[in-house]
C-alpha cells in the first residue's frame, strides 16, 4: 500500500513516492468521472438544470433561461452557460450534463489541496483533499448537475485567495477572491457575496485584524468584480424588466425570510447533517475539540489563525442557511472544505503527538456502525430502492467503509504504525466512495423520467403532443427535445407561465376539464400520468382501445388506438 506520511514540521510532511500525488488524482478523477453517464437525469432537480441549457443552445438565446420553453428566472446564468457549453462539444447526454459540476468538485478539492498544503504542510495538503473528495455530501453533489457544486467551488477559492493574500500581504491575491465571488454570484446570486462578506468580518472580529478591511477593499479586485457580475445582469433586466423584481425581491428575500417555496424545516436541521456529510471521517470530528487538539492547541501562531480562519468559514455558512426559511440538504455544500482541512489537520496532530489516535480510530469505527445499521434499516425499508438491491449496496457500502478503519486500527494495535493506519484510512474512504457510485442505477428506476421518456419517444408519432398530468417531468422534455403541455401543473413554472400570451398559456398550461375537451375532441396527445392519479384524470376509468404503455409508476396513454 502507498504510505502516506506527515512530519512534525510543517515542510516535512512528504510522501513515500513523489508519484502519490499522480496516482491520488487519477482515483478522484475515476471516481468523479466514470459515473456521470451511467443512469438517468434525477428528478426533479437534475431534468431541469439539463433542459434549461437544451433550450439555450437550442433556441440561441443564452441571456434569459427557460424552462419548458418559459421563463425561468430563479437562478443565475452561470451554472447554464457551462452545461451548455458542454453540450456544444459532447453532445446532449447526461454525462455532458453532470461534467462541469464534477469539474467544480475536481477543481475545489484542487482549492483545498493548495490551502491547506500551504497553511499545513504537503502530508496534510494531500490527506485533506482526501479527506474532502471522499466524504458523503461532497461526492454525491458532485456528482450530478445542480447549482450547489459550482457556487461551493467559487466560494472556496475565494476564501482561499483572501487568506493567502491576508496572510502574505500580497494584495494580487485579491483580485482572485473578488473574481471567485463575481462567479459565485453568477451561479447563485448574492450568496457568492454574503458569505465571503461575513465569513471576513466575523474573522477580522475574532483575530482583531482591522487592517485587513481596508487591505481587502482591493479597487483593481472590484473593478474586476463588476467586470464579470455586471454585464449579464445588466442585459437580462433590460431584456425582461421583471428580473430585478423576482430574482431579487422574491427569489432572494422573501425566499430566504419566508417559506413560500414550502421548504422549512427547523433551525437545527442542518446540525445533525454535518457528520453525515463528512462520513466516513465523521469518528475523526470529535478530535478537533479535544484538549490537545489543532483548535484548542495550535502548534504556532499561524496555525491558531488558520484554525480561527477555517472554524469561521465554516460557522457562518451553517449559521446563515439554518437562519433561512428555506432548507435543502445541498445548501450546505460549501461548508465540507474547511471541515475537511480541520479533520485532515488533527489526524496530522494526532500522529504528529502520538495521542488520541487509537481512540479516534475506535471512534470511528463506532460511528461507521450505526451509519451501516441505518443503511440496513433504510435498505429493509424498500422506499426508494428494491429491497434485494438495497441490501447488496448496503453491503458493499458497509465493506467499503469498514475496510479502511478496521485495517488501519490493526496496524495501530499491532504495530503502532501511524503512516500505514492513515494511508489504510485514506484508501478505505476512497473505496467507500468509488462503491457509492452502486447507488445511482437502481436509484434510476424511481427518481428519473428517464426510462418513461425513452417509452414515449419509441412510441410518439410526430403530430402527437406530450402532456403530463399533475407534476412536472423535468427530464421529459430534455430526452424528448420538444417542450411539454402541463395539465393541472404549474409548480415553479407559475412565473413563467404568466408571462407568455393567453393564447399560449391556453395551449400549455391546461386545466383538467379543458384538457379532457380536447382529449374527447379526438386531438393527438400522449398523457404521462402516475398510476395512483388515473381515476383523477379519467373519472370513468381509462378507455381500453386506447394504446397503453407501462412505465413502472406511470401509464403513457395515446389518444388513438394501436397501430
Amino acid at each position: 500500500m502507498v504510505r502516506l506520511v506527515i512530519g512534525p514540521e510543517k515542510t516535512a510532511g512528504t510522501l513515500s513516492t513523489k508519484f502519490y500525488p499522480w496516482i491520488l488524482i487519477a482515483f478522484l478523477l475515476l471516481i468523479y468521472v466514470t459515473p456521470l453517464g451511467t443512469h438517468g437525469l434525477f428528478e426533479p432537480d437534475e431534468g431541469r438544470y439539463a433542459e434549461i441549457p437544451r433550450e439555450m443552445v437550442e433556441s440561441g438565446d443564452y441571456i434569459t433561461p427557460t424552462l419548458n420553453y418559459v421563463k425561468y428566472f430563479e437562478k443565475p446564468v452561470l451554472t447554464y452557460w457551462m452545461s451548455a457549453a458542454s453540450f456544444k462539444i459532447l453532445g446532449e447526454s447526461e454525462f455532458a450534463a453532470r461534467l462541469p459540476s464534477a469539474l467544480c468538485a475536481l477543481l475545489g478539492i484542487a482549492v483545498v489541496w493548495g490551502l491547506a498544503t500551504r497553511i499545513f504542510g504537503r502530508g496534510t495538503g494531500v490527506l485533506s483533499a482526501i479527506t474532502l473528495g471522499s466524504s458523503l455530501l461532497y461526492f454525491a453533489i458532485g456528482t450530478i448537475t445542480l447549482t450547489d457544486m459550482p457556487v461551493s467551488t467559487f466560494i472556496t477559492a475565494a476564501m482561499a485567495a483572501f487568506y493567502v493574500g491576508a496572510v502574505s500581504g500580497n494584495k494580487r491575491w485579491y483580485s482572485l477572491f473578488y473574481a471567485a465571488m463575481a462567479l459565485a454570484v453568477l451561479t447563485k446570486g448574492l450568496i457568492g457575496v454574503v458569505l465571503p462578506a461575513g465569513i471576513i468580518f466575523w474573522y477580522v472580529v475574532f483575530t482583531k485584524k482591522w487592517r485587513l478591511i481596508p487591505n481587502v477593499l482591493y479597487v483593481p479586485g472590484i473593478l474586476i468584480f463588476f467586470v464579470i457580475s455586471v454585464p449579464w445582469f445588466y442585459l437580462v433586466c433590460r431584456e425582461n424588466p421583471d428580473f430585478f423584481r423576482f430574482f431579487f425581491i422574491q427569489e432572494h428575500f422573501q425566499r430566504y425570510t419566508t417559506t413560500m417555496h414550502g421548504r422549512y424545516e427547523p433551525f437545527w436541521f442542518f446540525l445533525p447533517l454535518i457528520p453525515a456529510a463528512v462520513m466516513p471521517w465523521t469518528g475523526f470530528l470529535p478530535s478537533l475539540f479535544a484538549k490537545g487538539g489543532v483548535l484548542r492547541s495550535p502548534g504556532s501562531p499561524e496555525e491558531k489563525d488558520a484554525g480561527i480562519f477555517l472554524l469561521v468559514w465554516f460557522g457562518v455558512i451553517l449559521l446563515f442557511f439554518s437562519m433561512s426559511g428555506s432548507k435543502l440538504i445541498p445548501y450546505i455544500v460549501p461548508c465540507v472544505p474547511p471541515i475537511a482541512i480541520l479533520l485532515a489537520a488533527s489526524i496530522r496532530r494526532m500522529i504528529e503527538r502520538g495521542r488520541f489516535f487509537g481512540g479516534a480510530l475506535v471512534c470511528c469505527l463506532a460511528v461507521q456502525g450505526l451509519f451501516v445499521a441505518a443503511l440496513f434499516i433504510f435498505a429493509m425499508s424498500g422506499k426508494y430502492i428494491d429491497r434485494p438491491a438495497a441490501l447488496s449496496i448496503a453491503a458493499l457500502l458497509s465493506s467499503g467503509l469498514f475496510a479502511g478503519a478496521f485495517f488501519a486500527l490493526i496496524r495501530w494495535v499491532k504495530r503502532r504504525d501511524l503512516s500505514g493506519a492513515v494511508s489504510a484510512l485514506c484508501f478505505g474512504a476512497l473505496v467507500f466512495t468509488l462503491c457509492l457510485q452502486s447507488l445511482y442505477i437502481p436509484l434510476e428506476k424511481t427518481r428519473s423520467a428517464f426510462r418513461v421518456a425513452q417509452s414515449l419517444i419509441s412510441n410518439k408519432m410526430p403530430d402527437e403532443r406530450i402532456a403530463v398530468y399533475g407534476e412536472i417531468l423535468q427530464g421529459v422534455p430534455f430526452y424528448a427535445k420538444e417542450r411539454v403541455a402541463l395539465v393541472d401543473a404549474l409548480g415553479e413554472l407559475e412565473y413563467g407561465a404568466s408571462q407568455v400570451k393567453e393564447s399560449e398559456r391556453s395551449e400549455w398550461f391546461l386545466r383538467k376539464r379543458e384538457f379532457l375537451r380536447r382529449w374527447d375532441s379526438g386531438s393527438p396527445f400522449a398523457v404521462i400520468i402516475e398510476k395512483e392519479r388515473l381515476g383523477d384524470l379519467f373519472e370513468g376509468g381509462v378507455d381500453v382501445s386506447k394504446k397503453i404503455i407501462d412505465a413502472e409508476d406511470y401509464m403513457i396513454i395515446f389518444n388513438r388506438g394501436e397501430r
